[in-house]
């Protein structure tokens, strides 16, 4: 378990889990609900991180159990335990199950839908079947997925059209049932963090179908992406899975995992539906053709859609998480082809015993591959840099500089501006649950887009000009004789423009001087001697040391803190740089000295 905040959007559920408000679009009820367990365990000593992490990795678990119980339930325990323990013990589900992210609750959610389905196997419940689905909806809206099995197990065992008519409207009726949590967005005020407007029916509408995302956009930005490219890296993330990390879906070999992957998917659903041919009295074929749909729904009709480049490891850690429900599905399928595989075995040999020795030899290896794998890969216990980086962004700049009009007990005294979810969220949380930094403003220059957000921003600052490009801001805030003196910072260079504004590193920062025509502008104050005096301070109040960087390591399991690591070598190479080329060699040591006690890392 973490015990500092990971990547992703873990700072932005675990701010909301512990302080209250709303999380991004969808909403995800069922994290806010889970907030009320974890503030009782941060309340009974627990780091706020692992209590916030701690409820949802619980529901990964009860999600495996119930997908246990499904192989149970069809007569096959033992081969249903290795086929859950090789899915729960891969590198996938344990990096992202045990956080607090949304994937435990939607393992179990989906777990519960599907434990619905077998346990109803000899006579549909349509009304029940619905609520489950529509339960696991409200939670993560790729549930949606688990459409064809919902008909395949709603569908009346007898051709009837009244029959078929009526358990239709059943499921609907009880999908609707099931997508009430939604209604509890717009409970409760004030919180944390409040993604949007819920308080309003429209406002609830369009935060519920992602209209600030794209309702079938994964990112606020969009990317030329090749069908095949996501395709091929979901069916290389299944080859992995189920060979206990033997076959890699990234790197070189990637291409033909992806290939055996897909071979493995097609043998997988073709042995258990032989399987399901022989034991027809045990699961009706409908259910298991709407099985095999939703398998390759997941599997691949999803990936074909998603926009996120996913050649990158930053795209692709985002990407593998929606493979788990994936996974989750193969587990019955793989059960019932071993099973099949195994009964056919069984059938020409008269030495059972020899042959259930071998594959319970062959399964032991296999778990604990995947265990080594696990190690290799990274766990969520290792990462701390994502966490001190982010105290370092929001606590660095100087808490002593001149303040500006806001509110609160702490005056606002630096403004940082920055982007994508491993900076924004985890500072966030640090500010919001830690109370780290609370003198710097963070502007996150991507949510600036939307009306609620810079509203928020003004409850703080109400004197902020109220405009949604970042740049635009900057030059106002300088124009401004109430808010010119304050520093204004880059966490990260996000965009073209950006890109050109003068900016000299500040510690983990880069900070932008006002243009010379600006009354606010004093060219005392950027000097080699300021710069370099205001970076060594600035390095002085940062936390985070190398070991802290689990990326250096693990650079697959923890990409976004290897890039962390990287923001806060490049500013001092990039001072240093300057100061060689100033005739400055004296004062490179200091920099030098303050980037290693830090990184670890040499100039």
């Amino acid at each position: 378990m973490p015990s500092a905040i990971q990547a992703g959007d873990a700072g932005e559920f675990a701010t909301v889990m512990l302080s209250g408000g709303v999380p991004h679009p969808s909403g995800y009820p069922w994290m806010r609900a889970l907030g009320l367990l974890a503030r009782g365990l941060w309340a009974l000593g627990l780091p706020p991180a692992t209590a916030a992490a701690l409820p949802p990795a619980l529901c990964g678990v009860a999600g495996w159990l119930l997908i246990h119980r499904c192989c149970v339930l069809l007569g096959r325990p033992w081969v249903g335990a290795f086929a859950v323990s090789l899915a729960a013990a891969s590198p996938l589900a344990v990096l992202h199950v045990n956080d607090s992210e949304v994937w435990g609750p939607h393992l179990m959610l989906a777990g519960a839908f599907l434990y619905v389905v077998i346990r109803t196997r000899s006579g549909p419940r349509p009304f029940l079947l619905g609520i489950s689905l529509g339960l696991a909806v409200s939670h993560h809206l790729t549930a949606v997925l688990l459409v064809p099995l919902a008909i395949g197990a709603a569908l009346p065992r007898e051709r009837d059209l009244v029959g078929l008519l009526r358990n239709g409207a059943l499921g609907l009726a009880g999908s609707l049932v099931g997508l009430l949590p939604f209604a509890s967005l717009p409970l409760g005020g004030g919180g944390g963090w409040r993604w949007g407007q819920v308080q309003t029916f429209d406002g609830l509408l369009h935060h519920i179908l992602r209209v600030d995302y794209g309702t079938l956009s994964l990112s606020l930005h969009e990317e030329e992406v090749a069908a095949a490219d996501t395709v091929s890296r979901a069916l290389a993330s299944v080859a992995e899975v189920l060979s206990a990390g033997l076959l890699s879906s990234t790197g070189s070999s990637a291409g033909i995992s992806a290939w055996i992957g897909a071979g493995a998917l097609v043998l997988v659903l073709a042995l258990a539906g032989l399987w399901v041919r022989d034991h027809r009295d045990e699961l009706w074929s409908g259910v298991a053709l709407g099985w095999a749909l939703s398998v390759l729904a997941s599997a691949l009709a999803f990936p074909a859609a998603q926009n996120i480049d996913p050649t990158g490891p930053f795209g692709a850690w985002i990407l593998e998480r929606f493979d788990l429900l994936t996974i989750l599905l193969l587990v019955v399928p793989l059960a019932l082809a071993l099973s099949w595989l195994g009964d056919r075995v069984a059938a020409v040999t008269d030495k059972p015993w020899l042959i259930r020795a071998g594959a319970g030899a062959i399964a032991t290896v296999l778990i604990l591959a995947q265990l080594g794998a696990v190690l290799e890969r990274g766990r969520p216990a290792g990462e701390r840099g994502v966490e001190l980086a982010a105290i370092d962004v929001v606590a660095s700049p100087d808490p002593a500089g001149p303040a500006i009009p806001s509110r609160g007990e702490i005056p606002v005294r630096a403004i940082v501006f920055g982007t994508e979810d491993h900076r924004s969220f985890p500072v966030l949380y640090v500010q919001e649950v830690l109370g780290a930094g609370s003198h710097t403003l963070y502007i996150d220059a991507q949510l600036l887009a939307h009306p609620w957000y810079r509203a928020r921003l003004r409850a703080r600052v109400p004197s902020l000009p109220d405009v949604d490009k970042p740049l635009k801001m900057m030059g106002m805030i300088w124009s401004d004789p109430e808010l010119a003196a304050v520093p204004i910072y880059l966490a990260n260079v996000f965009s073209r423009p950006a890109a050109e504004l003068p900016r000299v590193p500040e510690g983990v920062l880069w900070r932008v001087p006002p243009p010379p025509e600006f009354p606010s502008y004093a060219a005392a104050d950027w000097t080699f001697d300021k710069i370099l005096e205001r970076h060594l301070d600035a390095c002085a109040r940062m936390r985070v040391e190398a070991p802290d960087f689990a990326g250096l390591t693990h650079p697959r399991g923890h990409p976004w803190s290897a890039d962390l690591w990287f923001a806060y070598v490049d500013k001092a190479r990039q001072l240093a740089a300057t100061l060689a080329r100033a005739g400055r060699q004296d004062a490179i040591p200091a920099v030098g000295e303050a980037l290693e006690q830090r990184t670890g890392a040499k100039l």
